[in-house]
């Protein structure tokens, strides 16, 4: 079966359906012990270095500390607060997460949609929280200490092997928390593709923390140079293909409808004969991370060089899609739904 034709219900299915895996449970989660070998352009952009990007940036970092630190019950009180000022103030984020919903669930009822939206907002400030914690909460522990992995026979194999590979996810689950469940499955130096902010203070934090994690950031502007080097020196290298790109995108379905995605992995495959990797971090069913810092770690679909032999940009933008589906609809109250994903694109 192509997987431009299966139900993204039956992908979320299979990301259910993942065996239990233990083998990795023992392997601590710290960073390469060489670094990362493959020099790459520096994330961050010295334009916006100002005295006012300084006071955000410290605003922001006192506001993620100050909740971080807070009692359960007032942490969630506050992030409540916010959500529903953010739902309600900007409506232009709500009604985009309204379009996307009704778009991924089509059966849903608009009570339903309502509280997706509800949620949606919810989970987009406690991901600000959790990547206050992450770091202490979990380096250096095993890996079995705070995820329960799950994945594919062939995920296993190819993770034990410690080959290159290209990590795929999307802004589902605690995608936040996903680094160092990554890196402590034993892999090779690994790296991670995104845009820096414009705020260099912040775009430096975020550096910081994700070396702290185990993971060296690639802007995506020098991502064609660095990414393939990186994976010829045997790292593996992390992207998150379900946002809308705003340069050079292609156009592919995306749960029924035209959506501009991201050509980049369609170009890297090109350059690069490597396997995608498709991974999604979650809460564990009943639980709140913030209070055990538990997750599940599922790695559903490993696609290999071969599968993708001779497709356009578009047609594995649209095989990758399929996948990315399923890993939204596997905790769809666990997804960033407020970004306008159909934004610019052909009417459906």
């Amino acid at each position: 079966m192509k997987a431009s034709t299966v139900d993204p219900r039956e992908a979320a299915a299979r990301v259910a359906a993942l065996p239990r895996v233990t083998r990795f449970d023992h392997q601590p989660m710290v960073p390469p012990e060489g670094g990362w070998p493959v020099e790459c352009p520096p994330f961050r952009d010295e334009r916006f270095r100002s005295l006012w990007h300084r006071f955000l940036y410290v605003s922001m970092r006192v506001a993620q500390r100050s909740v971080f630190v807070m009692p359960g019950f007032l942490q969630r009180a506050v992030i409540g607060s916010l959500a529903f000022g953010g739902r309600i103030f900007d409506r232009r984020h709500t009604e985009a997460a309204r379009t996307y919903i009704q778009a991924a669930l089509p059966d849903a009822t608009p009570a339903e949609v309502d509280v997706l939206i509800k949620k949606g907002w919810r989970h987009l400030l406690r991901m600000a929280v959790v990547s206050e914690g992450v770091s202490d909460a979990m380096m250096g522990k095993p890996l079995g200490e705070h995820y329960d992995v799950y994945m594919t026979p062939e995920a296993e194999e190819l993770i034990a092997s410690k080959a290159s590979a290209i990590f795929v996810s999307a802004h589902a689950g605690y995608w936040e928390a996903c680094t160092p469940g990554v890196i402590g499955l034993g892999l090779p130096a690994a790296y991670g593709i995104g845009k820096a902010p414009r705020n260099d203070f912040v775009a430096q934090h975020i550096q910081r923390m994700r070396e702290g994690q185990g993971m060296r950031l690639i802007p995506r502007a020098g991502a064609m140079s660095a990414v393939p080097s990186a994976l010829r020196e045997g790292g593996i290298v992390g992207m998150l293909l379900d946002h809308r790109p705003r340069q050079k995108p292609v156009t592919a379905p995306f749960f029924g409808r035209p959506a501009a995605c991201d050509r980049s992995a369609g170009v890297l495959l090109r350059r690069v004969k490597a396997p995608l990797v498709f991974y999604g971090g979650y809460s564990v069913q009943g639980t709140d991370p913030l209070d055990n810092w538990r997750l599940e770690l599922r790695i559903p679909r490993v696609i290999f060089p071969d599968e993708l032999s001779g497709l356009s940009p578009e047609e594995i933008a649209t095989v990758i899609n399929r996948e990315l589906e399923g890993l939204i609809l596997y905790r769809p109250d666990e997804v960033f739904w407020l970004h306008d994903r159909f934004k610019g694109a052909p009417a459906p």
